[in-house]
């Protein structure tokens, strides 16, 4: 742990906490263009992916943030935000908001075990 403090001891921040713990460039079926402390993916159906972290992180009280392509939505589901894994689910941007295929990226930030 790197502890960092502000001038004249004004602030203490640990960098530690701060650093992304994994993140992902995912193709449309789960598959990864790059990736760090992510061991792989899974294509749960259309639109529906979960990764599955190399060093867990500590429980799934952690930040999860996805992004994807101008055309779509990205969401998480906060009951599967796992110790071990992740989801994630796209959707089109239309009224139907139905589930889609489409690639995205996507970080994680917290504790690990």
């Amino acid at each position: 742990s790197i502890v960092v403090t502000g001038e004249g001891n004004s602030t203490t921040t640990n960098l530690q906490q701060g650093l992304v713990k994994a993140w992902a460039k995912c193709t449309n079926a789960a598959g990864l263009d790059d990736s760090f402390n992510i061991s792989g993916g899974t294509d749960n159906g259309t639109g529906d992916y979960t990764y599955a972290y190399t060093n867990n992180m500590a429980n799934g009280n952690f930040c999860q943030v996805t992004d994807t392509t101008f055309a779509s939505l990205s969401s998480y589901d906060g009951g599967e935000m796992l110790a071990a894994s992740f989801n994630v689910r796209i959707f089109t941007r239309q009224d139907s908001l139905e589930l889609i295929d489409d690639v995205h990226v996507s970080q994680v930030s917290g504790d690990l075990a």
